[in-house]
């Protein structure tokens, strides 16, 4: 049974192949004769409609417009294009080209450089000179010395009379002349042994009164106690020259040696009090001596403190006067637009002698924000750096960043109030068949910042929403 199926299916498709050859030989047969275009074009229109069928370019060109329309729509839609702020600018230097101008009217001394000259940071340009300087300088410094000696030799004095040493100056808070140092020494010293000079002879006073005061002390007590016995006697002979055993003669001779001791003492007592106030005014005189030397030296010493830090001001003021008169290099760069070559001439307070533009120095870009676009502009954003020396089309841009924004609007004569914007460049050159042509300083550029997106049909739609809000509102 399962043979005879196999068999069955084999037949069959045999059939059918000996159909398919013999439909193959013939279908030259079947097909139509050719024919020229005349004929076509005279046959009947549903015979030539036959023969030669409608083109299909209209249909798919058709197809194709209404695909192009819609793909369109949809990418207005949906595509984003960059809302950007463009501004004009001028390539600068961060660190800003310097002006060199001295600071008083002056006498050209000496001329250092030439235009286009490179020059080192501290590099002396113009030595200037006026009249004074020199003389100012000078005497500040002596008076600067010559007050700090004073006040040197001061301390060293009154530590000297305090300790009874002799004096000897510190070090200087400033550096001093040898010479002038040691002869400041000297005097110190001098003054000294004056001052103990004095203080010995007051001291010897005092005790020369002091002994006079010791001596009679002793002739008082010697005539107190002689005193004492010729009254004893005086009164035993009165005795006698009552009772007539003495005569008168002897008793008056006894009582004038008594009133001639007390005359004595009397005399001495009142030297001992004139050698009391003699003593009290010596002591009164070596403490005023004293107290008056250490108090003068004092009173020096504030006066030459006060006025210390005074002449150092002066002598500071005069140092930087004289510096002002050396015109040197701020930055690393080159001379540029020197004034002034000769030698004796004269330059005012503020004349521009010459600009130092810095070399090597990292370029940017300062370009003026108009007020209506500031509102969108941040620090950071991206931005496309187009030089107007060279076009964009064939030479490319640069791309960089906002860096900062003025935080005030200055005046512009020509676009109103506006806002300085500082730029930053990514690289400073161009590449022209990959060689850099670098970007310089001066070169005036077109900058548009990226300040956000928006659809192309937004594009397209905002000056029609614009007429829109904005009309129909007149009176």
């Amino acid at each position: 049974m399962f043979f005879l199926k196999l068999q069955a299916i084999k037949d069959l498709i045999q059939k059918y192949i000996s159909i398919f050859m013999s439909v193959w030989k013939g279908r030259k047969q079947l097909e139509n004769l050719p024919r020229t275009a005349d004929e076509i074009e005279f046959l009947p229109a549903h015979l030539e409609l036959c023969e030669k069928p409608v083109s299909g370019l209209p249909k798919w060109s058709a197809r194709a417009m209404i695909t192009f329309l819609c793909l369109t729509v949809l990418w207005a839609n949906f595509g984003k294009v960059d809302i950007v702020a463009v501004a004009q600018g001028k390539i600068t230097t961060s660190s800003k080209s310097k002006n060199i101008q001295p600071l008083e009217t002056a006498i050209v001394k000496q001329v250092y450089v030439k235009n286009g000259e490179r020059v080192h940071k501290n590099q002396l340009l113009i030595s200037l000179t006026t009249t004074g300087v020199d003389t100012d300088l000078f005497q500040s410094q002596e008076t600067l010395i010559a007050m700090e000696l004073s006040r040197l030799r001061l301390l060293a004095l009154l530590e000297g009379i305090e300790q009874e040493n002799k004096p000897i100056l510190k070090k200087p808070s400033i550096v001093l002349p040898i010479t002038k140092l040691k002869q400041e020494q000297e005097l110190a010293i001098n003054q000294y042994y004056a001052w103990k000079a004095q203080k010995q002879k007051l001291t010897a006073q005092i005790e020369q009164k002091q002994a006079e005061k010791q001596t009679i002390l002793g002739n008082i007590d010697n005539l107190e106690n002689i005193l004492h016995y010729e009254k004893e006697r005086n009164h035993d002979l009165y005795k006698l020259y009552k009772q007539k055993s003495a005569s008168k003669h002897e008793y008056y001779q006894q009582k004038n040696k008594v009133l001639e001791i007390e005359s004595n003492l009397i005399t001495q007592k009142n030297r001992f009090n004139e050698i009391e106030k003699e003593i009290i005014q010596y002591q009164q005189e070596y403490h005023n001596f004293i107290t008056s030397f250490k108090r003068d030296l004092l009173s020096e010493l504030k006066h030459i403190s006060n006025n210390l830090s005074l002449a150092s001001l002066d002598k500071v003021k005069a140092e930087q006067r004289h510096a002002f008169m050396e015109l040197r290099s701020p930055i690393d760069g080159v001379v540029q637009q020197l004034q002034t070559y000769t030698i004796g001439g004269v330059v005012t307070t503020g004349q521009s002698l010459m600009m130092i533009v810095p070399e090597e120095d990292k370029l940017e870009i300062e370009a003026v924000i108009n007020n209506k676009d500031i509102g969108f502009i941040r620090a950071g954003q991206d931005v496309i750096i187009k030089a107007i020396a060279f076009p964009y089309t064939k030479y490319g841009y640069i791309t960089g960043k906002v860096k900062n924004i003025s935080l005030d609007a200055i005046q512009d004569e020509k676009l109103g109030f506006v806002f300085n914007t500082t730029i930053s460049m990514d690289k400073n050159y161009l590449l022209i068949d990959d060689l850099p042509l670098y970007l310089k300083q001066g070169m005036l550029v077109s900058v548009e910042i990226k300040t956000g997106k928006q659809t192309v049909i937004d594009y397209f739609l905002s000056p029609l929403n614009s007429t829109i809000n904005e009309s129909l509102r007149e009176r």
